[in-house]
């Protein structure tokens, strides 16, 4: 039996989703918890990596058991061996042949920044701090390049599967609440480093360091050195993975979350 886990993490103590050999990563320590709870060692199948420091809303991952389990089971359990920023949020029953990677059928994830001299150290795990005067209607015309199926090498990092470096990204917008701006995108797929490559390019523009017209530009395959800096890690955050309706789970537990 193969069930979905939806997980949510604060990731500035690991070093990103996936397992590593010298760094504490968010699969080991699911993986550990899963083992205490069910008596056995478990493999976790994450839909995708995230990178050291960000955050994730609605990672999604899924197992393979033996034996039917509870879903309510699998949250609550888990969660009592867990630490307290991670926590698995709901757990599916899925179909034969489900894969949490190989089925996504694309994410959503936000970049947030906020507007300020001095950022609080309430808001500082989990955004990016920009000068007030940060051009926001240059970083909206920058932005309005993103959507489409494009090259997008020149905001992906080295070490990642580039051989195929085009994406589709459905949507880009950009969401302000008084000094709070987040980045909001969904694609199809995202190249490793993708979304702060993106981000810290959108700064370079909101600082006038960059004309917006230049995004469009660096979509046509050019070379990484010609974007701008990798953002840092703790403004992103994975906030959902997207299934088709033939991956949708069968049954839900009273546990399910709006981002199951």
């Amino acid at each position: 039996m193969i069930y979905r886990l939806t997980l949510a993490y604060r990731g500035g103590a690991y070093a990103g989703w996936q397992r590593q050999d010298n760094a504490v990563a968010v699969q080991q320590v699911v993986e550990e918890a899963l083992a205490g709870l069910l008596g056995r060692p478990v493999v976790v199948h994450g839909a995708g990596r995230t990178d050291a420091g960000v955050h994730a809303r609605g990672q999604c991952a899924h197992l393979e058991l033996a034996e039917p389990f509870p879903p309510r089971g699998l949250v609550h359990g888990s969660n009592h061996r867990l630490p307290e920023d991670i926590r698995v949020l709901a757990a599916h029953r899925m179909g034969d042949g489900f894969h949490a990677r190989k089925h996504a059928a694309g994410k959503e994830y936000v970049y947030r920044w906020v507007r300020t001299e001095v950022l609080s150290p309430l808001d500082a795990p989990f955004a990016v701090a920009v000068p007030p005067g940060f051009d926001l209607a240059a970083v909206e015309r920058a932005a309005a390049a993103l959507p489409g199926r494009h090259d997008f090498t020149a905001f992906a990092l080295a070490g990642g599967a580039h051989g195929q470096p085009f994406r589709r990204l459905e949507s880009a917008r950009l969401e302000v609440d008084g000094d709070a701006v987040a980045l909001r995108l969904v694609g199809d797929g995202f190249l490793r480093g993708m979304v702060r490559s993106i981000a810290g390019t959108l700064v370079e523009v909101g600082l006038g360091r960059r004309p917006p017209d230049d995004v469009a530009r660096l979509l046509a395959g050019r070379p990484r050195a010609e974007a701008g800096p990798t953002a840092p890690p703790q403004g992103l955050v994975l906030e959902r993975v997207l299934y088709p309706p033939r991956w949708w789970p069968l049954t839900v537990s009273r546990s399910a979350t709006k981002g199951a």
